[in-house]
């Protein structure tokens, strides 16, 4: 119910959309009707696995075609109603932002379903990974989608509880799709022994750490950010202060970092 609260709170402070929401008799907010008039459910189906999504067309007014932002939301959202990705506070910042700085764009964000993790390793599995599930999902959607900017694909993660999650998932897509992403954001999550340094250093990726978050700063990980500087790649890392590892992820999305996210072009 917090995260709720956080999220309609959020809302409101977009002073340029007039969003409307009700309350129930005991005051608690309800879902705004956001999720309704801005955003629009999605799937795709492969191997007998289903990808639910929900897309957002902004500003799309603007003249030419529009990059698209693939979201992938932390362990607290994992389901099937297609909804609960898009109550994190995370989420609407991005989408927040993208509205705010007139960016024309597609925002793009997909539930990993229950009993799935966003960064299952392909090779260790014998069933279609949820990596393949969404690179396939995305190729579906850009095909049947016109007026997407195939050179500003961008993809954003973030982990709010100790999995790496949607961080997690952005680390793995990065590896296996490495010619895909104009960009790449992480929060919380560090890359594992096998992630490739010079599949990463194909795309400019910036990781937000907590300061006194153990579980994602690795003694490890300056090697790694050495060896992606090492085959040519750009690895910025932020450490900020936060408390919780909602707080982090919360914090994490400045306009100042998401730019520089969405300078890049392939």
């Amino acid at each position: 119910m917090r995260t709720k609260f956080r999220f309609l709170a959020l809302v409101f402070a977009v002073t340029t959309l007039s969003l409307q929401c009700t309350t129930d008799d005991g005051g608690t907010p309800e879902l705004p009707s956001m999720i309704d008039q801005y955003f629009k459910a999605g799937s795709c189906t492969v191997e007998g696995k289903t990808l639910n999504y929900q897309t957002s067309h902004i500003n799309s007014s603007q003249q030419g075609d529009a990059p698209l932002v693939v979201v992938l939301h932390g362990q607290y959202a994992n389901g099937s109603d297609n909804e609960s990705q898009l109550h994190q506070d995370a989420m609407i910042k991005v989408w927040n932002y993208l509205n705010t700085s007139n960016t024309k764009a597609i925002m793009f964000a997909p539930q990993c379903p229950s009993g799935s993790e966003w960064d299952e390793n392909p090779e260790k599995l014998t069933r279609l990974s949820m990596p393949e599930l969404l690179k396939a999902t995305l190729d579906e959607y850009i095909k049947k989608q016109p007026g997407i900017d195939t050179s500003r694909i961008y993809i954003i993660g973030y982990s709010d509880a100790y999995k790496p999650a949607g961080g997690g998932g952005v680390w793995r897509m990065l590896n296996g799709y490495s010619d895909m992403f104009a960009g790449a954001m992480v929060v919380a999550a560090d890359p594992d022994d096998t992630i490739s340094p010079s599949k990463v250093a194909k795309t400019p990726v910036l990781l937000v750490k907590g300061e006194t978050d153990v579980y994602a700063v690795s003694l490890a990980l300056g090697t790694f950010a050495d060896l992606v500087h090492e085959a040519g790649g750009i690895l910025r890392e932020d450490i900020i202060q936060a408390g919780s590892r909602e707080d982090l992820c919360r914090d994490a999305f400045t306009s100042e970092r998401l730019d520089w996210v969405m300078q890049y072009k392939r």
